[in-house]
């Protein structure tokens, strides 16, 4: 490292690649990235104010390590000369047990790195001990290591008891930090429940692999659901590395064709296998409970899109199969994607019109707004086609659709923390790598044994009637219909509780109970479930909107003698231990296990269970008159592409949250009395579930 005078000025330079994504990083984070500590001991024959002074001294002439961020003219992040003064901080502690929060506070203080250097040195005194921390902040990560720097500035010093890999304290409030910024709560404390203060399974995904990418933190994610607790995590967390991992391509122009990813090119062969169609519409509706307005709500929605490329695609065939582009903006407004509100008496046929729509994926935007007024407000049929859109992204669309629209609202475009890496430069290098074959693997060992789907019936049901003249086949019978099957709100409360108290998530919860309402119903020994999962393995896209999503599945078991609390610990760790796997869609699976013969659609599970966290199609956008409420108004399903679904739905709204249970199913797979069988059994068992001392009784007992 070479050495400036303190006469000779750092010229400016431009950052390296680590500070630009170490600053985005800071930009990103609520209340910034944490810094590391390195600290050492003074020994006995060192006099601290001399130290002080020598550290004064030592850091003004060295110019790397009091240098400064700023940005030019073009908007390039530079490095320049911090003006010889260094960040050196003296502080005193009423013992040697006190230095250690000294310390930390100090860590803890916010960071402007526009005036501010990117290390801070802190000399704690306390009666007969005096301790010396190197506070550094990530982006300086290129310079010596804390220890070369504390021995060149300090000779003589002892490593102090935690060294640079990071004490109990500094580990916590890393994780503090990824808490507060996920679940928006910068009241929690380390020993605030990640779970009580809003956080779910894909959320508890989001930090696992932030904490991991950017902080070289290593934790799994079962660790979260056992220790849900920044304070009591941290002590399970092993370091790994320094973090920030190299920027995701970004290098997919927008006129760039590219292949499907994994998850899309599942999902399109079943769309193609059904004969396309609006099978895969995805038909939101909101009612706007406040004036909207829609010019606004447009433009905004519009920002989205354009910050998003993947909502703006167009599919087209070719010689090398699917290929997606994004279309340019200035082409944007011609495309017919938003259509403003006329009147009408009676919203249900043109909101069913709306659903039926039949994209034309090759010509159209995958999506479409229209509004419409009537007597009680605005309605917005929200369309989108699933190939664009996944669980994730719906959330991530309505948090930036909130921030856009209250910027249009006062007058200006929105501003964002950093460009979202795009979602076709992940398909492109996804479908140039394929499918992970260790992936494959584990699924390959996990359900090779499992049972072939069937409907679930009482053993004695009746056989059905068919059309006879129906056309055979898992393409030709999607036809059919869902009810709701209400959940009473102290149900809903028991069935949280029971979560808790399990270690587990909501959704373990649930799917246990459905799962054991439907073995038992159908006199099963296992049962095959499918499920959705995240298909996002890579940090770096966590904020990217796009079709990552897969469909998985596993075969579970709940024998008479099992409890509650373990068969939700069965699930939870099966679910778990799999989302490093989640990349690799079922249809693959199914391909190799049957050896090729399995039909697109044809899927081996009958029954698909998934949830909707934290529903962000309840909520608010902030207008120059106060807030624009709305409410998702329940679409009216006449197909389904799965024998029998279950979609729970959390809704959070004005603070209090409840649980909506909607099941879909096949007409050709079940009668009426079928329908009325089944929600009996899963209205039974989730109360059951739901009583008090439910979770140590053996289902048996439980449910005779």
């Amino acid at each position: 490292m070479t050495t400036h005078g303190p006469e000779q000025a750092l010229p400016s330079r431009p950052s390296r690649p680590g500070e630009g994504r170490a600053w985005l990083a800071q930009q990103q984070s609520e209340g910034g990235l944490a810094p590391r500590i390195a600290q050492v001991s003074l020994p006995d024959h060192l006099e601290p104010g001399a130290v002080a002074v020598a550290l004064a001294e030592a850091l003004a002439g060295r110019a790397e390590l009091t240098r400064l961020y700023r940005f030019d003219e073009e908007c390039g992040l530079l490095v320049g000369p911090g003006r010889g003064r260094p960040d050196l901080r003296l502080r005193w502690a009423a013992s040697a047990d006190g230095i250690g929060p000294v310390i930390d506070s100090c860590a803890a203080a916010p960071w402007d790195l526009s005036c501010q250097p990117p290390l801070r040195v802190v000399l704690v005194l306390a009666p007969g001990a005096a301790r010396l921390a190197l506070i550094r902040h990530p982006v300086a990560d290129d310079l010596p290591d804390s220890a070369t720097l504390l021995a060149e500035l300090i000779p003589g010093a002892e490593p102090a008891p935690a060294g640079e890999t990071g004490t109990g304290d500094d580990i916590t409030r890393l994780i503090l930090a990824e808490f507060r910024s996920a679940l928006e709560a910068p009241q929690m404390t380390a020993d605030c429940d990640f779970f009580d203060m809003g956080g779910h399974s894909l959320t508890a995904t989001r930090i696992i692999g932030r904490l991991a990418a950017t902080h070289g933190i290593e934790l799994r994610l079962n660790d979260l659901f056992l220790h849900p607790t920044a304070a009591a995590l941290a002590p399970l967390a092993r370091r790994s590395g320094t973090g920030l991992a190299a920027a995701p391509d970004r290098s997919a122009a927008p006129a760039d064709r590219v292949p499907l990813s994994l998850a899309q090119a599942s999902l399109w062969k079943i769309y193609e296998a059904l004969g396309f169609g609006p099978i895969f519409n995805i038909p939101f509706v909101l009612r706007f409970l406040d004036p909207v307005d829609e010019t606004v709500f447009a433009t905004a929605f519009r920002d989205v899109m354009e910050r998003h490329p993947a909502l703006r695609s167009r599919f087209a065939d070719s010689p090398d199969g699917v290929l997606q582009e994004a279309v340019p903006m200035a082409e944007l407004d011609r495309m017919g994607w938003f259509m403003p509100s006329g009147d009408v008496e009676d919203p249900a046929p043109v909101l069913a019109a709306e659903a039926a729509h039949d994209f034309d994926l090759a010509r159209e935007l995958p999506v479409r707004l229209r509004f419409i007024r009537t007597g009680e407000g605005q309605l917005l049929s929200f369309l989108f086609h699933h190939i664009v859109l996944d669980e994730w992204s719906v959330n991530l669309m309505m948090d930036e659709l909130a921030r856009a629209y209250a910027a249009r609202a006062a007058g200006r475009p929105p501003l964002w923390a950093a460009p979202a890496a795009p979602f076709h430069a992940f398909a492109r290098r996804q479908a140039a790598r394929g499918p992970d074959p260790r992936a494959l693997d584990h699924w390959l060992d996990a359900l090779r044994d499992a049972p072939q789907p069937c409907p679930i019936r009482r053993p004695d049901a009746p056989p059905l009637h068919r059309d006879p003249d129906a056309a055979d086949g898992a393409a030709n019978d999607a036809g059919g219909a869902w009810c709701e099957i209400a959940l009473e709100p102290h149900v809903s409360d028991g069935l949280y509780a029971l979560s808790k108290a399990c270690a587990a998530s909501l959704f373990n919860t649930v799917y246990a109970a459905i799962s054991v309402a439907l073995q038992r119903l159908a006199g099963l020994d296992a049962l095959t479930v499918g499920t959705s999962a995240s298909g996002r393995t890579d940090p770096d896209y966590f904020d990217t909107i796009g079709y990552f999503t897969t469909v998985t599945a596993h075969c579970l078991r709940a024998p008479g003698h099992l409890t509650p609390r373990a068969l939700i610990g069965t699930v939870r760790d099966m679910i778990n231990g799999s989302l490093p796997h989640c990349e690799i869609p079922i249809d693959l699976v199914e391909e190799r296990l049957s050896d090729g013969t399995a039909a697109p659609g044809a899927h081996m599970f009958e029954v698909f269970i998934q949830i909707h966290a934290r529903n962000a199609l309840n909520g608010a956008l902030e207008g120059p008159d106060g807030p624009v409420r709305f409410r998702q108004v329940d679409p009216d399903k006449t197909d389904s592409v799965l024998g029998l679904q279950f979609e729970v739905v959390e809704d959070v709204i004005g603070g209090k949250r409840g649980l909506r249970m909607m099941m879909s199913y096949r007409h050709a797979h079940y009668s009426a009395d079928d329908i009325a069988e089944l929600v009996a059994a899963v209205t039974r068992t989730c109360t059951a579930f739901a009583r008090e001392g439910a979770a140590d009784r053996p289902l048996d007992a439980l449910l005779s």
